[in-house]
């Protein structure tokens, strides 16, 4: 029998959203294409912060491995960002935009040219059908695709896009990033687009050099389930349709179930996290009264504070293979 030869560091890759602190040890990774020089990276990195609290307008997930020490931990970053019709038409992400997307979309954030939607306005977006996704970055700090370990790192990477991009009503999903991923984006399911200024980026190395890339919902339709893309744009309308606290709750708890965890971010009490919680279980039932089962935890003897743990379990297997219940939904009257 062939022996395996043990690699020198074995990776415990994980995925989870980015947090505030992260923002120091995230922004380091930050693309050679997003930003021209150091002034430039030091206004992104103050940006963070914000962008942070704007709930399902951003999305921004992190690969780590736990096996490194503390600080040394992302190996990976990705950000989108969730557009109207109007403000990706302004871009002309339908059209062949104008190339650095990424960094005049950083730009005209800072400037107040470009307000990205709250959460009723995703809601009704998404409801409609009319949400569209821009892809900012994605970004390792060793980009080597014949190294087994960046392949681990990707796939961590492509299970992370779509926890953060399955259950919305996409019309569409675009991204911008440099040329060294071109491959990757391709074999998750991205088609090759232009940009209108394409010729004036022929020389650049392949680190600095952006791609623009992409995918509708009727390319999608004509193609198989199957690309982490293409699965990214099968939704149905949330049963549920949680509070948009609730929701955050459910979103966190995906990642850690741990109460200490969710208070600070939700900034709640114990006792409120409690309400959360004994919400969303009363949600359910009054949806569907029979999802817990007529059984669920009888046998405990001090009722319901005995029952809430299962119903967790239950309710957080259920958001993770549904996961449009765990964005905004707010149809026109």
């Amino acid at each position: 029998m062939a022996r395996i030869d043990r690699p020198a560091h074995v990776l415990r890759m994980v995925h989870r959203p980015m947090a505030l602190a992260d923002v120091d040890e995230t922004l380091a990774l930050l693309p050679a294409q997003v930003s021209a020089d150091a002034a430039e990276r030091a206004a992104i990195a103050a940006q963070w912060p914000d962008l942070l609290q704007l709930g399902p307008a951003v999305q921004s997930g992190l690969m780590e491995d736990l096996a490194r020490p503390l600080g040394q931990r992302i190996l990976g970053w990705g950000a989108s960002i969730l557009l109207s019709p109007a403000q990706a038409q302004a871009l002309q992400l339908d059209a062949e935009p104008q190339a650095f997307l990424a960094r005049r979309v950083y730009a005209d954030l800072r400037a107040g040219r470009l307000t990205l939607m709250d959460d009723r306005e995703v809601g009704r977006c998404n409801a409609a059908g009319e949400l569209v996704c821009l892809v900012l970055h994605f970004t390792l700090p060793h980009i080597d695709m014949a190294d087994p370990q960046v392949h681990k790192i990707v796939a961590c990477a492509q299970e992370s896009f779509r926890v953060h991009h399955t259950g919305f009503h996409w019309q569409a999903i675009y991204l911008e990033n440099c040329a060294a991923f071109h491959d990757v984006h391709r074999e998750s399911g991205f088609f090759p687009r232009r940009f209108a200024n394409e010729a004036a980026l022929d020389g650049l190395p392949d680190p600095q050099r952006p791609v623009f890339m992409g995918l509708t919902r009727d390319e999608a339709r004509r193609r198989l389930p199957g690309t982490t893309l293409r699965n990214c744009f099968e939704c149905e309308p949330p049963r549920f349709r949680f509070s948009a606290q609730q929701r955050k709750l459910l979103w966190l708890a995906l990642f850690d179930d741990a109460d200490a965890a969710a208070m600070p971010a939700l900034g709640v009490s114990v006792h409120g996290l409690k309400k959360l919680w004994r919400g969303i279980y009363e949600r359910v039932e009054t949806v569907e009264p029979g999802f817990f089962g007529d059984d669920a935890g009888d046998d405990l003897s001090d009722g319901e504070a005995r029952r809430g743990p299962e119903k967790r379990r239950q309710v957080l297997a259920y958001v993770r293979q549904r996961m449009e219940e765990l964005r905004p939904w707010n149809p026109a009257a």
